[in-house]
C-alpha cells in the first residue's frame, strides 16, 4: 500500500524498508558477478544542491544509509563551483555518501568521442571541487549511448550492465530491475512493491521533501526556494541590496 504523501521522506523511508527486506543494499563498487542479490542507489542532482543535502542528511541520520550523489558541472540552475556548494559536497561526503559526476552532453560534439569527454569532465570535476570521484551517470542519455555500456578507466558507469539493461519496449524480466522517479513519477513500477533481487534505484532529490508535493506544487516550491537563495546571495555581495527583498 502506497503512502498518502507521495515524494515525501516518509515514502522514501518505506521504499528503503522494502528494499532492505527484499534485497541487499550495497555500493556500486561492491558489486561483482558472483553476487546473487544487490541494490545500488544513486541520486542525480538536477536543480537544487540544497535538496540533495537534505535527502543525504535524512539517509544518514534517520535511515542509517549511504548512497551516491551525482552532480552536474554544466547546470544552469546551480553553480557546483560556488564556495557554498563545494562545502555542501564535502558535508555530504563526510556523511559517508559517494560523490560522482552527472554527465551533461551539452558540449559533446561527437558520440565517438564520448569516452574522452567523460574522462575530461571527471578530471575537471576533481580539479574544481578537490574531490576525487570514481563514478558517473548520464543526464538524459540518448538510446545510442545507453546501448553501448561505455567503459572508462577508473570510473564506474552507473549504466553498466551490472546496474542497468537497455530495452526498447517495457520488459518485466530484466537481469537488473531499474526504478526511476524521472518526471516525478515511477516509470517502471514502484520500488515500494519490489520483489527483484538485483535492483538499481535512481531518484532525483529535487522531487523529494519532508512534506511531499505533486509535480506542479513541487516546482512552485523550488522556485520559491531558488528566489530566496538568489536574494541571500545578492545581499551577501553588495551593500545596496534592498533588505525588503529578503523577506
Amino acid at each position: 500500500m502506497l503512502p498518502t504523501n507521495p515524494f515525501s521522506f516518509l515514502e522514501y523511508q518505506r521504499i528503503i524498508e522494502r528494499l532492505r527486506k527484499t534485497t541487499t543494499i550495497i555500493d556500486y563498487a561492491e558489486v561483482s558477478p558472483e553476487l546473487d542479490e544487490y541494490c545500488v542507489i544513486r541520486h542525480d542532482v538536477e536543480f537544487t544542491v540544497e535538496r540533495a543535502f537534505e535527502l543525504a542528511q535524512f539517509e544518514s541520520e534517520e535511515l542509517n544509509l549511504t548512497s551516491s550523489y551525482l552532480f552536474q558541472l554544466r547546470n544552469n540552475c546551480y553553480n557546483l563551483c560556488s564556495d557554498i556548494n563545494i562545502k555542501t559536497l564535502y558535508k555530504i561526503k563526510a556523511m559517508g555518501h559517494n560523490i560522482g559526476l552527472h554527465l551533461h552532453f551539452g558540449l559533446l560534439n561527437n558520440t565517438q568521442e564520448i569516452q574522452v569527454y567523460i574522462m575530461q569532465e571527471a578530471e575537471l570535476f576533481q580539479r574544481l571541487t578537490g574531490l576525487k570521484i570514481n563514478r558517473f551517470s548520464y543526464h538524459r542519455p540518448p538510446a545510442e549511448i545507453l546501448k553501448q555500456y561505455f567503459k572508462v578507466d577508473n570510473l564506474i558507469n552507473c549504466y553498466d550492465k551490472d546496474f542497468f539493461h537497455f530495452y526498447d519496449q517495457p520488459h518485466q524480466d530484466l537481469p537488473v530491475k531499474y526504478y526511476t522517479d524521472s518526471r516525478h513519477y515511477w516509470q517502471h513500477g514502484h520500488p515500494i512493491d519490489n520483489t527483484a533481487k538485483k535492483v538499481q534505484l535512481l531518484t532525483h532529490p529535487f522531487s523529494w521533501t519532508r512534506e511531499g508535493y505533486n509535480n506542479s506544487d513541487n516546482f512552485t516550491a523550488i522556485m520559491r526556494e531558488k528566489q530566496k537563495l538568489m536574494a541571500q546571495s545578492m545581499n551577501k555581495e553588495t551593500s545596496t541590496f534592498p533588505q525588503s527583498l529578503l523577506k
